[in-house]
């Protein structure tokens, strides 16, 4: 999971992916705690509370958006993961841990991450009536 979260490294999120995080955190906090006030406050400027444009996107990756290397695992060591989910995997001394190591060593993710792969296209696809395609990847139709 650790590893192939690293494929965050690369892409844009619509803003409503993450508003929460900014605005709308909890009842005690409206900003998620555990997100960088600086990294927080650019993403403010990117996504103004309350807008409704569907275009407004960000990097997922800001250093480096079009590249898949390690920085993604950078920003959430400087807790500059765009999801909760990103965020979250420091949460836990193993998943931490991982973060950590793919952060130090390039070569190793990169190794990692491409029979994670190969792996996962090896999984068998439901057709017909045994899967269904879902309107909204989130929820089950």
């Amino acid at each position: 999971m650790v590893t192939l979260s690293g494929a965050h490294t690369i892409g844009r999120s619509h803003c409503s992916s993450f508003s929460n995080r900014l605005y709308n955190f909890s009842t005690t906090a409206k900003q998620d705690p555990s997100l960088d006030a600086t990294y927080a406050a650019q993403l403010k400027q990117q996504c103004p509370q309350g807008s409704t444009d569907p275009n407004l996107v960000v990097p997922m990756d800001p250093p480096t958006p079009n590249i898949v290397d390690t920085s993604y695992y950078n920003d959430i060591l400087g807790n500059r993961g765009l999801f909760t989910s990103d965020q979250t995997l420091l949460s836990e001394a193993a998943t931490a841990s991982l973060v950590r190591q793919n952060a130090a060593n390039s070569l190793l993710w990169q190794n990692k991450f491409a029979a994670a792969m190969v792996a996962m296209g090896q999984i068998g696809v439901l057709t017909g009536s045994n899967g269904e395609i879902r309107l909204d990847c989130r929820v089950i139709n």
